[in-house]
């Protein structure tokens, strides 16, 4: 559904803005992101050791589904998957460095200019949603962390988590 008096998606004029999932493209957008992203992370200096090593053949799927929860998308990644919690479980008490956390946002933004819609606001909550979410999992990296069970999904709106 788009702006019925110009080519835009959305018209703040016209209607509510819709998800970012919904208004980046939809499942097969963040399929297409989570791809470019691994295999840029795949090449990077800093991210190379820890993505080549992925035993999971699934795991961009399981990416693009996890983004595509968070950023207004169905809840497949908590239906199907581990959930919230498993996902941080997996990312936990790997001694990861901060240099780490920035190669991934650069490599994500990356992502996101090659395979998404070029739209500054898009763009820019994306690249808020990556440092929080980031910061988020190292939260869990000192090797005695205990990752909470169970933990809600978060959901990432244009103006930030909801």
């Amino acid at each position: 559904m788009g702006c019925p008096d110009c080519s835009l998606p959305w018209h703040p004029d016209h209607m509510t803005r819709p998800s970012i999932f919904a208004y980046a493209g939809g499942a097969p957008a963040f399929r297409a992101l989570a791809a470019d992203f691994h295999a840029r992370c795949v090449v990077d200096p800093h991210l190379e050791h820890p993505f080549s090593h992925t035993s999971d053949p699934h795991h961009v799927d399981h990416l693009a589904e996890y983004w595509g929860e968070v950023l207004g998308g169905p809840p497949t990644y908590s239906e199907q998957r581990m959930g919230h919690s498993g996902m941080l479980d997996i990312h936990a008490r790997n001694g990861m460095e901060p240099s780490l956390s920035e190669a991934f946002v650069r490599c994500f933004d990356q992502a996101v200019e090659a395979q998404l819609p070029s739209d500054p606001a898009l763009r820019s909550t994306l690249h808020d949603y990556m440092v929080w979410a980031t910061a988020e999992v190292l939260r869990y990296d000192p090797p005695d962390s205990v990752v909470p069970k169970d933990l809600p999904t978060p959901h990432w709106t244009w103006s930030g988590p909801a």
